[in-house]
């Protein structure tokens, strides 16, 4: 039975007291819940949490049960942002209730990181909905996101039907000024700009790019089934589709966008096509993506590809952070 969540004997404190190994338990059972859950090989993430962890230079909170370290959280700041990159607490403990005492205490510490005005996250693993009062409810937007997956195994192909408008190219970095213009336009005014900032601008949708094709967060990007289209009449890029590999038998649709005027032509569907082959000739068994609940237009569209929805998760944003006010004697 886990523990009430304010036992004496349940603590949070600042991830970096904790002396070096301490979260190697936790990271090991949430390695195996990523594979077992989501087919996703978790080991490069946590490495990267062990060795900053480790060297007391990750910033975050710790969950202790009698002094054991049974669950974390770790953030970081971009700008004017906070990010949740992560929580877990080790199955035997978990609850909504303990969760939410790891959450509501890393949204306190970051409304009071200078210069933070707003903290965004999307944690898969965790539990949702929400029964408890979350931390700073009245500045908190909730929105549903869901983990689709296809079976490749269940589908040989996906037919690709070439077009006379389009020009259809791989990968390669000396796009990523286009890719980044194409995000930024994209997503302007959609639901997505809500959750994630960055694709609100096209600096913003650079470093988006620059973490899914650098880090592991998503996966090892993986160039040969990222695939971009431009538009013969105007010579504009008009749409993306990119991939990483998220385990040796699993890829993952990173992002998957179409320009404003080119929507309604099925150049997503193409597009995605192109990914779904090349990960599938790369020998992934499945591939996952992430969408927004209410983009039910997306979510059509994949469904006809043979995504189905696996998992229900939220990302949440407190917006209009305001720095506390200080007294001094």
């Amino acid at each position: 039975m886990a523990a009430r969540p304010d036992s004496p004997v349940t603590e949070v404190v600042d991830l970096r007291r904790l002396a070096a190994g301490s979260l190697d338990e936790v990271l090991d059972e949430e390695t195996r819940c990523w594979r077992e859950t989501l087919a996703w090989d978790f080991s490069a993430s946590a490495s990267l949490v062990k060795r900053f962890a480790d060297m007391q230079s990750l910033n975050g909170r710790a969950l202790l049960h009698h002094g054991r370290v049974i669950g974390y959280t770790y953030t970081v700041t971009d700008e004017d942002k906070g990010l949740i990159g992560d929580l877990y607490v080790l199955r035997q403990f978990a609850s909504a209730a303990m969760e939410d005492l790891l959450l509501n205490a890393t949204v306190e510490t970051l409304y009071r990181t200078a210069g933070v005005r707003r903290i965004e996250s999307q944690v898969i693993l965790l539990q949702h909905p929400r029964p408890v009062p979350p931390a700073r409810a009245s500045d908190l937007r909730l929105f549903e996101r869901c983990f689709m997956v296809c079976d490749l195994r269940k589908t040989h192909s996906w037919p690709l039907r070439p077009s006379s408008a389009l020009d259809i190219d791989g990968w390669n970095e000396r796009y990523q000024e286009d890719a980044a213009t194409l995000i930024a336009n994209a997503y302007e005014g959609h639901i997505d700009g809500h959750i994630n900032d960055q694709y609100r601008s096209v600096a913003g949708a650079r470093r988006f790019l620059q973490n899914i094709v650098q880090y592991p967060g998503c996966g090892s990007f993986h160039a040969p089934a990222s695939w971009l289209a431009w538009r013969r009449d105007t010579g504009r890029m008009c749409a993306a589709s990119l991939a990483s590999m998220v385990a040796a038998d699993a890829g993952h649709i990173t992002q998957l966008c179409v320009g404003a005027s080119s929507r309604g032509e099925g150049i997503g569907r193409h597009l995605l096509a192109h990914s779904l082959n090349s990960l599938q000739a790369a020998g992934c068994r499945q591939v996952s993506l992430t969408v927004t609940a209410s983009n039910r237009n997306a979510i059509g569209l994949y469904e006809s590809m043979g995504f189905t929805i696996q998992h229900r998760f939220a990302a949440m944003v407190w917006d209009h952070v305001r720095p506390l006010r200080r007294f001094f004697s």
